[in-house]
């Protein structure tokens, strides 16, 4: 909820800075925007760019799937010492690998649940019957 009113007030920022500034001044931003993209040193940028990251990409996908298989058995491998060690001490080893709201920080243990002291004895805002 808090994106949609960040994007609405941002959409309304722009609405009201640019129809201050007049569709001339869009016109001229607009064209200059034009000329810079088009500009030759732009362009040959532009091709070196996409040339370097066509000749690199075998090589970073190659690292990312590296990446992505440590990470899946690392995240396995935690899985399996948690369901491992839930079973030793006897508690079902489905709440700790959902990662339930229900656990503890140990994982496997249900969370011990407190309700704070009053503060004030005397406040009339707090319930009769405890």
């Amino acid at each position: 909820m808090k994106n949609k009113l960040v994007f609405a007030a941002g959409m309304a920022a722009g609405y009201v800075l640019g129809s201050r500034a007049g569709r001339d001044s869009y016109d001229k931003l607009k064209t200059k925007a034009d000329e810079l993209w088009n500009n030759p040193k732009v362009q040959e940028t532009v091709a070196d760019t996409a040339s370097t990251l066509k000749h690199k990409m075998p090589e970073v996908q190659e690292q990312a799937g590296g990446a992505v298989k440590k990470a899946k058995e690392s995240v396995s491998s935690a899985l399996h010492r948690s369901d491992s060690a839930d079973d030793a001490k006897g508690t079902t080893s489905s709440s700790a690998a959902t990662g339930s709201a229900a656990t503890g920080p140990s994982g496997g243990n249900p969370a011990k649940v407190e309700d704070p002291p009053f503060q004030n004895q005397d406040d009339d805002t707090r319930p009769d019957t405890v």
